[in-house]
């Protein structure tokens, strides 16, 4: 590979500490940009979950409705995966980055306004969701796609698992003050908060200088790279097969962020404060996933891996059901997300190194494509805690995650291969 498409290879090649290769990506002074806007959007995205999970179940009581509101957050990747990974190929990655955190930011202050004037209502609630959720696919396959374009093949495990370390910090913050404005302050100082966390973003965006190094030198038409999405789908088997995995990872694992709310509110009787503790745990959990696959660097057998990992994942879901006390509960979130943290950066970057450097953005369309398919497990979670409880629903699911990679091995082989 040349030294263009690979500009961190010789630096973690030469980097001796294990301390070294985990901020190898930082010594990039646009990534280290990047990585302080992420901090800052993950603070809105965080405050997001937190805000959306208590207000809904808030008004309703309704477990279904949680799970909906969730599946209205992640819908939109399902339709727009296809156009996200064309345009991210086409466009300027910064430029969609840029408009995407405006629109979030609009949205913010929209909810904000609502709140305010005691006008806020349900619908408003998924209608907003669903525009958060499509701007939220255009920014985050950019930024993945952004990433790897500074740091190179070698670096992207490095360069994905430091943002996806950006994402918990932020979110883990985002939650926790979310969890104490909800409290002391009300809804509509939350959303002001949430747009300023995006606002701020924007900003540090403004400061990025380069395309990177291994951005592609060529584009295609965005039309023509659509078309030729859906031909390298039928003939990129482990592309497919990574699609796949995504799909399973965020319908049975990613949906137990539904039951958080429920079991705040209903197993563990918490409040709101308490809920902004858990899913400021479930960042951190993040974060120390994605630490340990950035201090690892360059890994073989990435496919056996991420088996293992889902295996795991599924496993602590299992485990949180039986969770009986508030900081058992804390734990357990913990562990689920480092599993999930651990599974989503193995992704994102067998993804982009599946096809050739100019199609990068149309592969994490691909795993915008999968993560799609996770409001099928938002309303199943959703709707089998109102049947049978939030423990059941969360057992079911952790079960059926356990068996998933077992599956993978018989009929999607070449994941092994990896």
């Amino acid at each position: 590979m040349s030294t263009k498409h690979d500009p961190l290879g010789q630096q973690l090649g030469t980097t001796k500490s294990r301390y070294g290769r985990l901020l190898a990506a930082l010594r990039y002074p646009d990534f280290r940009v990047l990585w302080l806007s992420t901090v800052s959007n993950q603070l809105g995205q965080g405050m997001q979950q937190v805000i959306l999970g208590w207000l809904v179940f808030d008004m309703t009581g309704s477990g279904g409705m949680v799970g909906a509101v969730f599946a209205a957050r992640s819908a939109p990747n399902l339709v727009v995966g296809f156009v996200v990974g064309a345009a991210t190929d086409r466009l300027d990655r910064r430029t969609i980055m840029r408009l995407a955190v405006i629109g979030m930011m609009l949205v913010a202050l929209s909810l904000a306004a609502l709140a305010f004037t005691d006008r806020l209502a349900i619908w408003h609630l998924i209608l907003f969701t669903l525009v958060l959720g499509t701007m939220q696919a255009f920014y985050m396959t950019a930024r993945q796609v952004y990433a790897y374009d500074i740091v190179g093949a070698t670096g992207a495990i490095n360069g994905i698992a430091l943002i996806s370390l950006a994402q918990r910090i932020g979110g883990m913050f985002g939650a926790l003050l979310a969890g104490g404005v909800l409290h002391w302050w009300g809804s509509g100082t939350a959303f002001v908060v949430m747009a300023t966390g995006y606002a701020m973003g924007v900003l540090a965006l403004h400061a990025l200088r380069s395309a990177g190094e291994s951005a592609p030198e060529s584009r295609e038409p965005i039309l023509q790279n659509v078309a030729n999405y859906f031909k390298t789908i039928k003939t990129n088997r482990v592309m497919l097969s990574l699609m796949v995995s995504t799909a399973g990872a965020e319908t049975l694992g990613f949906s137990h962020q539904v039951m958080l709310p429920i079991l705040a509110n209903e197993v563990l009787n918490v409040g709101s404060f308490g809920l902004g503790v858990l899913t400021a745990f479930r960042f951190l959990g993040g974060a120390m996933g994605v630490f340990a696959l950035a201090a690892l660097g360059a890994i073989k057998r990435r496919g056996m891996l991420l088996l293992v990992v889902l295996a795991l994942f599924g496993a602590s879901v299992m485990l949180l059901s039986q969770s009986n006390s508030f900081w058992m509960a804390v734990v357990v979130v913990t562990l689920v997300n480092v599993m999930a943290s651990a599974a989503d950066i193995i992704h994102h970057t067998l993804l982009q190194q599946s096809v050739p450097n100019e199609q990068r953005g149309r592969a994490m369309g691909s795993w915008v494509v999968g993560v799609g398919t996770a409001p099928a497990g938002q309303l199943e979670i959703g709707y089998l805690a109102g049947v049978a409880g939030a423990r059941i629903a969360l057992l079911t699911n952790g079960i059926a995650l356990v068996i998933l990679p077992f599956l993978m091995l018989i009929f999607l082989p070449r994941l092994r291969k990896l």
